[in-house]
């Protein structure tokens, strides 16, 4: 709703100030006051006794009407863009059967890609070999034995107190050597990430490591990032400017239901959408820094 009002408001502002640049330029040009209905009285009957009019009067015209279209199509360019790239979504997903296990393999390692980039917003700006990066990490991944990690016990309930007010949560990726607890996304562009018992400043460094990413891959749409450990340990007695700190799950739990996630309406689920896959495709593009 709130893109919808901008850009309607940024179309009415370009409106008026198209009319009044064309008005002075005709009363300076032309002494022809665009408001007064003498003067398109006048008007009419030079064109009715078909008297040469300059040709620069009508150009005037022209050029008016040439910069509110461009302005037009300026303001809703991210919107074009946007409904062009879940055309291509659409027209590009086939579904082939599958002979034999090698087959499917092949083919779900093909379309992972082709997803990759196929749903990244217009904007991003990421490598031309992202692809390839990502299945030699795969690979790579492939070739290690897994390793059994013992959760921490805290860390569903910190997920389902995102959940519960109304936060999207995402897979967790490394940044930096650091793996958050929590990984958050909220509408109008809000990122949640989170550690229990974790060191403030590898908290602080992935979060400016996030940040550049996103400065980086994005034009001019400001992510906000919002981080906080849960320090049960009571490790660190203040927070800082870029890191909350809870003591209690119960402090985090009150604090996150008095600051819940916007709601997603009909008018901003679309905008919504396409920032959650900006978010995975850079969740995929930071496993691979």
């Amino acid at each position: 709703m709130k893109n919808k009002l901008e850009r309607i408001l940024l179309s009415i502002l370009l409106g008026l100030s198209v009319l009044l640049g064309l008005s002075f330029w005709l009363d300076t040009i032309f002494s022809f006051n665009l408001f007064c209905s003498a003067h398109w009285d006048d008007f009419a009957k030079l064109q009715a006794s078909q008297t040469p009019i300059a040709t620069g009067f009508y150009v005037s015209f022209g050029v008016a009407i040439f910069i509110f279209t461009a302005g037009i199509f300026l303001i809703y360019r991210s919107a074009i863009r946007h409904s062009h790239t879940q055309e291509q979504k659409a027209s590009s997903t086939v579904t082939t059967p599958v002979q034999n296990t090698v087959t499917e393999k092949n083919e779900k390692n093909s379309t992972n890609e082709q997803s990759l980039l196929i749903s990244r917003p217009p904007r991003l700006n990421l490598p031309k070999n992202m692809a390839q990066i990502a299945a030699q990490k795969t690979a790579t991944k492939m070739e290690k034995p897994k390793e059994e990690k013992t959760e921490n016990p805290y860390t569903p309930l910190v997920l389902e107190i995102f959940s519960n007010a109304g936060y999207t949560v995402k897979p967790n990726p490394k940044i930096n050597g650091f793996t958050p607890t929590l990984f958050a996304i909220g509408n109008n562009e809000i990122v949640w990430i989170g550690g229990i018992d974790c060191d403030q400043d590898k908290l602080s460094n992935s979060v400016e490591k996030l940040q550049s990413v996103f400065q980086e891959t994005l034009d001019d749409i400001p992510i906000n990032i919002n981080a906080f450990i849960l320090d049960t340990m009571n490790k660190y007695d203040q927070q800082t400017a870029s890191v909350l700190i809870f003591h209690t799950i119960d402090e985090l739990k009150e604090f996150i239901a008095e600051h819940p996630a916007d709601e997603v309406d009909e008018d901003s689920k679309e905008s919504f959408n396409s920032y959650s896959e900006y978010i995975d495709t850079i969740i995929q593009y930071i496993k691979n820094l």
